[in-house]
């Protein structure tokens, strides 16, 4: 019974300002949002990248082999802004890692040094 008690009063607590200006989306400090919130973006521009750097290849392919009627600068735009995203997506990646890493050792020490200065 007191473990129910002390989950209720828990969640009558009013929050901080400070933690509502750490989290402003009015998450619970502990729970983790889902992998797919920090990487669906690189994941798409990459996505693209690779789509448009394929697209770019075949048009050049096509182009240098006199198969079709390609124009000449279609399959190195594709293939450069392809790379472009494609490069621009997998440097993402390990920049979202790191403010991941950044932002949790930041809330951990906030959380739980506040908490500890306001008791």
């Amino acid at each position: 019974m007191e473990g129910n008690s002390d989950a209720e009063h828990a969640k009558d607590e009013p929050v901080s300002p400070v933690r509502m200006a750490l989290n402003p989306e009015g998450d619970l400090p502990n729970e983790e949002p889902s992998r797919w919130a920090y990487y669906h973006k690189p994941i798409i521009i990459m996505v693209i990248g690779g789509l448009l750097f394929g697209t770019g290849t075949v048009l050049a392919f096509l182009y240098f082999s006199k198969v079709g009627n390609v124009p000449y600068a279609l399959g190195p735009i594709c293939l450069s802004i392809g790379l472009m995203f494609l490069v621009t997506g997998l440097v993402w990646v390990p920049v979202i890692k790191q403010k991941i890493r950044h932002k949790g050792l930041i809330q951990k020490i906030f959380f739980h040094g506040l908490d500890f200065l306001l008791d």
